[in-house]
Parts: C-alpha cells; structure tokens; sequence
C-alpha cells in the first residue's frame, strides 16, 4: 500500500491538491475579510446566491466534466482533439448565454429586491464555468497549470475584495469571483490556441449531436451537483439569514474537504481505465490500494477537524462561533463517508454505465432532498448536517447495491 510518487495517480492528485491548496490559502484570507465587511446575514446571501449559480451551471457542463478528458485522451491525432475541445467549449459557451439571457427577467421579477442584485452580478461565474479548461487538462495530463489558473484568479479576486468591496456592497463578492477567474481562463485559451496554432469555430450541428450524446451523463451529473450543492437553498427555506450565514461558514470548510474523494477518483480514473481493458486482477488491485491510502487519508481529516474545530472556524472566521464549529465537527466525518463510495464510481465510469450512474446519483438526490427537508424542518442547521452524513451512506449502499444488481 505504499504510495508510488512516480505514478500518474500520484502527479495527479499532487497537481489537484495544489489547485485546492490555492483554494484553502485563498479562502483563509478572504473568508475573515466577507464574514467580518459584510456579517453573517449577507455573508449567508452571497453564499446562498453562490449554490444557486454553481446548481444552473450544471447545465453549462453538460456532463462533459466527466467524460470530456477521456474523449480528449482518447483522440487519435490533433485534428480530433481540436474538434473535441471546440465542441465541448462552444457548446458551454452557447448554454451560458442562453442561461443569462433567461436568468435576467427571472430574477427581476420574482427575486425579492435585497437578493436581486446579489444574484444578477453573480452570473458571470457562469462565464467561467463555461472556460474552465480542467477537461482539457485532465485529458492531456496536464492538470499543473489548473493550479496556475487558480492561483491567479484568486489573487486577482482577494486584490479586488481589498480595493472595492465596503459594507453596503455585498452584490461585489461573487462578481469578482466570477470576473477574475473569467479574466485568467480566457487568457489561458487565447495562448492554448495561439501557441497550438488552431482555430476556434462553432460548429452548430455538432453542438446538437453533443446535446444528444451526452444527455444520461448530463442527467447523473445534474444529480449529483445538486446533491451536493442544494444544502443551504434548502437551509435558507427553514432558517433565518443570521443561521444561514453561520452554517455556510462550516459547510464552505467541509465542501473544501469533500473534494478529496473526488481528487482520487479523477487522479485513478485515467489509469484505471487502461487497467480495466488489460486486466480484471489488475484493476482490481489497483484500486483497491488507492481505496485504502483515501480512508486512512479522510479518516486523518476526521480527526484533525473534530479536534480542532474551534480553532479552525476562528482562522476563518475571526471570532468563535460554537454553533459553526459544532456543525464542522459533524460535517467532518463527510469526506471519509464519501471515500466509501470510490471504487463503485471509478468501477461505473471505466465500464461506462450511464445508466447505473444515473439511477444512482437520482436516487441519492430524491433521499438527499427529502431527509434534508424533514431534518432541517425538525432541527434546523444540525439536523441539514446529519441529513448530509446519512446521503454520503446512502450513495455508498445504493451504488454497490446496483452495481451488484448487474
């Protein structure tokens, strides 16, 4: 079981462990600076209107976040990676402009005015959900300058929050979010093109056949995003923005954490695919080894943040909160509930079951949103976090159980 630091699933999870280093180290220094400007009642509502953007940028993926690098890695020459990256990015682009453009009397008409404007500048993240290259790079192997991007973006953001953002100007956070990383992607691509000297088209009848292609995986993908990013809409129905705003504090901290699952699904996924078609012993072995390093890994995180979750939340936030650290103690044990779930969904994604995924990641949905209404209705931000350890268990069992159903 010992870690190969040669090994492709090694640079990869170190490259993307890096991405969210930036993110961390980003987050510590402009999480104080919101929480402390703006207080807990719009540090709530940029958050709210934050899960609201990344919930409909869903549909600006499409499902290619998933299957995108292996069509990328699977190209058989440069003509047809140029086709593929044209496609998947003038498809994300086309979805993201419609998307606005419907958005805009939306929110006018039915958002209550002190969110309005909050939401309205939070649509340019849709732009840079649109460019996000991170499919190319996977598929290439190359996911350093990801981490690159990142840095930059969120240097430019925290600059900004620093030079403009007051008291009175909560709508400035998630535009500047979306602004800086929009800048830094779409410089990225203008030298990707220029420096590979290709040419960038639409092609409208390959965006149609893509729309068609591409739907199932569309499907699991929206479920699963919104398992994952439907807590505080739901929170924001059962409590007030104060609570809100408190609980968002931990929940941003543990979603940080919940990403380690998926960096050793991604790290594994190109590898395990090769292994797949050679050899079943090999596969299985293969995966089983990284299954194991990933459970003693969150299982360290479990107890580093059940220990110190009064100083973490401090780091962050400036002040103690003992409602937020009691939540990040319970939302801690999220990271090692999802790891459960890493051989079924590298094992669903090498064989290409569309169908199981999809069946899968809806059922974890429907009993994500269900448990999370009842719980938070009873108990009210405690009962949102143990309605989010219960989903992580059930995505595990329902995975295995359909898995073992074929």
């Amino acid at each position: 079981m010992v870690l190969d630091i040669k090994s492709i699933f090694t640079k990869n999870f170190i490259n993307l462990s890096l991405n969210q280093g930036v993110n961390v180290f980003a987050t510590l220094i402009y999480t104080p600076l919101l929480f402390q400007t703006l207080g807990d009642e719009n540090y709530g509502l940029i958050n709210l209107a934050f899960s609201l953007i990344i919930i409909v940028s869903i549909f600006v993926g499409y499902g290619y976040n998933l299957n995108g690098p292996i069509k990328v890695a699977n190209a058989k020459n440069i003509h047809d990676k140029n086709l593929i990256v044209n496609n998947i990015i003038s498809l994300r682009i086309a979805i993201a402009f419609i998307i606005i453009t419907l958005s805009f009397p939306i929110i006018y008409f039915i958002i209550e005015p002190n969110f309005q404007k909050i939401l309205l500048f939070s649509l340019i993240i849709l732009l840079n959900e649109a460019l996000n290259p991170l499919f190319l790079l996977q598929g290439l192997n190359k996911i350093f300058p990801q981490a690159v991007i990142n840095f930059f973006s969120k240097s430019i953001y925290v600059v900004l929050l620093y030079l403009f953002l007051g008291v009175n100007d909560a709508y400035l956070a998630n535009f500047f979010y979306g602004l800086s990383a929009s800048i830094v992607v779409l410089f990225f691509w203008i030298r990707y093109y220029s420096t590979s000297k290709l040419s960038f088209k639409f092609y409208f009848t390959d965006i149609k056949n893509l729309l068609f292609e591409n739907f199932t995986l569309f499907l699991s993908s929206a479920s699963t995003h919104f398992t994952l990013n439907s807590a505080l809409i739901i929170l924001s129905f059962f409590t007030n923005d104060k609570e809100l705003g408190r609980f968002t504090l931990a929940f941003k901290i543990a979603f940080l954490l919940r990403m380690v699952p998926v960096f050793f699904i991604q790290s594994a996924l190109q590898n395990a695919s090769n292994l797949n078609n050679k050899s079943d012993e090999k596969f299985k072995k293969y995966i089983s080894k990284y299954f194991k390093i990933g459970l003693y890994s969150s299982l360290v995180i479990v107890i580093i943040c059940s220990l110190f979750s009064d100083s973490i939340i401090y780091l962050f936030a400036g002040e103690k909160i003992n409602y937020s650290s009691e939540i990040l103690t319970i939302l801690s044990f999220i990271p090692f509930l999802a790891m459960l779930n890493f051989k079924n969904v590298v094992y669903i994604l090498v064989n290409d079951l569309k169908t199981t995924l999809n069946t899968a990641t809806f059922g974890t949905l429907i009993f994500m949103i269900s448990s999370s209404i009842i719980l938070c209705k009873l108990y009210g931000g405690y009962g949102l976090a143990y309605a989010l350890l219960s989903t992580e268990i059930f995505s595990f069992l329902i995975h295995l159980y359909l898995i073992n159903k074929r």
